[in-house]
């Protein structure tokens, strides 16, 4: 049933609107007055709904689950905290960017016409996906007095990176509507146009998911819950997947771009396969992944998801068998081998294959409930086990790419061998931890093969990574245009890459985790928590906020070397509505960050028991994402 809101009818006339384009399209004529009226339309809704929140309307249901007493920026925020919201922001986006390539490109009557289409049924089904699971729906039970509260938000979400994180995620998404529908259009009609509006669409949605990703590991970073910047949640690891096949559909259409007939079929197809998976995330969100912290939970609109998704495949696979095939095959030698075309396909292959891994997890979450009734979810270590490999070998194939062309073939090898050499020395001299522990309950459960694959050092990726990291600086000093957009945004991807998996990789096989525990005859006692480090409680306060909210704050001294270093406040908080809440201290130094919060829910202010742990070299990781999205930013420039 669709409630006669004012913004229901806003969204009524959009949807009128983008009907009307679509017929519109067969003759060419007032198309751009028909979008821009639907832009508007939508525009009015998202505005109305700001509104709303921002000035506490809690006779809307979405209102009332997601607003309450909070700052303006967070009443804001909370716009887009619910899926219904994320419908709203999500038709906004892509009715916008269906306006900006067409104003960009309506004196190209085929290949734009055509694309316009594809888009436009898009549009028209997240349209009808926000009718039906409407934000504007008002409050079951509101009286005339109307409602004078409502939920607010979870404590968690009440983070600076709420601002940022969900509208990044959905112009990516957005964005990939366009490099789906240039995709299917060349799959339809052969039009070489495609490839140049791919690749802009396809880098601008690169940019944002690299961003929506990026902040979504910061904050998980400062979320007790998380346990770190990464941990395999489904939509985290969707989002992987979408990001690895993007970025290895940016790779075919790169080289699609220099000769049409490279990757006729292959560029095409990983590009939409961006947005099916994109798809693919909705739905389970939507359908629920136990475990996820991410789920929509009691939405209606899955089974269009899913049959949108399937439908989607359906046309691919048409179209797909229905064109001539355009790559056609070659002798192979081992000279053609040693070629960058070869190179190319292995680097694709092998994003393929790591976008497998958590493509996996997330399929057997939700077919084991479906068929056995209880999810069964893949273990953290089977995620890191599975990957480490994959991107050992991208590693090293990135470096060899690199260095292709730049350096002779004899030269090549030299390199090669010298950097396995070193790779060598470094693991048989320096005692590391392993791949997986020795005694965990998975590596004691796996097969011989596991438990070999599990046994590998994990500073063997310092070996590759330092060929790729020579790769990448051949590759910026030798380059005929060394400071040209193209070579410095390369570089600085390929590099961002290098530490951010060195960063990943170091920080959480080297961390450590200790517990202390104070008693209040021990304030400002500083104890160790490891030869470098120690801190020290130096006031407890707890206090009963209000009728069903009461929090523990416990301030704290950082020791370094038995040196004052820094403080800082943890706190606890309980409530009847949101449950327990842990505001976690982290303190940063350039080499080390210390991560600290109670170990339990429970308040006793005479036994504090304190979680430690020491993160080394984790700002590796956090440069590594600052040097790829520069790249990133550097290597975009629109062609819409």
């Amino acid at each position: 049933m669709i409630f006669m809101d004012t913004g229901n009818i806003f969204l009524l006339i959009g949807l009128f609107a983008v009907f009307a384009s679509l017929f519109l399209c067969r003759y060419n004529k007032y198309i751009l007055y028909m979008l821009i009226c639907a832009f508007i339309s939508v525009s009015m809704a998202v505005l109305l709904l700001f509104y709303y929140f921002t000035s506490s309307n809690f006779n809307i249901n979405y209102v009332y689950m997601y607003s309450g007493d909070l700052p303006f920026l967070y009443r804001a925020a909370a716009l887009w905290a619910g899926k219904e919201g994320i419908h709203l922001l999500l038709a906004w986006a892509a009715m916008l960017c269906i306006l900006i390539f067409y104003i960009n490109n309506k004196d190209n009557s085929g290949f734009a016409k055509r694309t316009l289409y594809v888009a436009i049924f898009i549009e028209i089904l997240l349209l009808i996906i926000l009718l039906m699971d409407s934000p504007f729906r008002p409050t079951p039970g509101a009286s005339d007095a109307g409602v004078l509260s409502g939920h607010g938000l979870s404590p968690k979400f009440i983070n600076p990176w709420l601002l940022i994180h969900p509208p990044l995620v959905v112009m990516a998404y957005a964005a990939g509507i366009i490099l789906f529908a240039a995709a299917v259009t060349y799959l339809y009609s052969g039009e070489k146009e495609w490839a140049g509006t791919a690749r802009s669409w396809g880098r601008i949605s690169w940019l944002m998911l690299s961003l929506s990703m990026a902040t979504g590991g910061v904050w998980a970073y400062e979320i007790v819950e998380w346990n770190g910047f990464w941990r395999w949640d489904s939509v985290q690891s969707g989002a992987l997947v979408i990001w690895l096949i993007l970025t290895a559909a940016l790779h075919a259409i790169v080289r699609h771009q220099r000769s049409s007939k490279e990757y006729g079929t292959t560029a095409p197809l990983l590009s939409v396969s961006v947005f099916i998976l994109s798809i693919y995330v909705m739905f389970f969100t939507r359908k629920g992944v136990r475990g996820s912290e991410h789920n929509f939970l009691g939405s209606s609109t899955w089974y269009i998801l899913l049959a949108a998704m399937f439908l989607a495949m359906i046309i691919i696979l048409f179209l797909t068998l229905r064109k001539k095939p355009s790559e056609p095959g070659s002798k192979i030698t081992l000279k053609s081998l040693q070629s960058l075309r070869i190179s190319f396909h292995a680097t694709i292959l092998l994003l393929c294959l790591l976008a497998f891994v958590p493509f996996w997890g997330i399929t057997h979450s939700i077919t084991s409930e479906e068929i056995y009734g209880d999810s069964i979810p893949i273990p953290q270590d089977a995620y890191n086990l599975w990957s480490f490999p994959i991107i050992f070998m991208l590693t090293a194939l990135t470096g060899y790419c690199l260095l292709q062309g730049i350096i002779k073939p004899k030269g090549l090898l030299f390199v090669i061998f010298t950097v396995a050499m070193i790779g060598a020395v470094v693991s048989l001299l320096f005692r590391t931890p392993t791949l997986l522990s020795p005694v965990s309950e998975f590596y004691q459960q796996s097969t011989l093969l596991v438990r070999s694959i599990g046994s590998i050092p994990v500073i063997s990726y310092v070996s590759v990574s330092l060929f790729m990291a020579v790769g990448t600086i051949f590759r910026f000093v030798r380059s005929k245009n060394m400071f040209s957009h193209s070579n410095m945004g390369i570089v600085l991807i390929h590099a961002g890459f290098i530490f951010i998996v060195l960063g990943a990789t170091v920080s959480t096989s080297f961390s450590s985790v200790v517990s202390l525990n104070y008693n209040p005859a021990e304030l400002n006692i500083p104890k160790s928590i490891d030869t470098v480090w120690g801190a020290a409680v130096t006031n407890v306060t707890t206090a009963v906020k209000s009728h069903n909210e009461s929090e523990q704050i416990v301030d704290l001294n950082i020791y370094k070397n038995e040196k004052l270093h820094g403080s800082g406040t943890i706190s606890l908080t309980k409530s009847d509505r949101s449950g327990y809440f842990h505001k976690l201290l982290i303190h940063r130094t350039a080499l080390t960050d210390i991560l600290i919060h109670f170990t339990s829910d429970a308040m006793d202010p005479s036994s504090i028991k304190l979680s430690i742990k020491v993160n080394p070299l984790i700002n590796i990781l956090w440069g590594g994402i600052i040097l790829l999205i520069s790249g990133i930013i550097i290597l975009t420039k629109p062609k819409f």
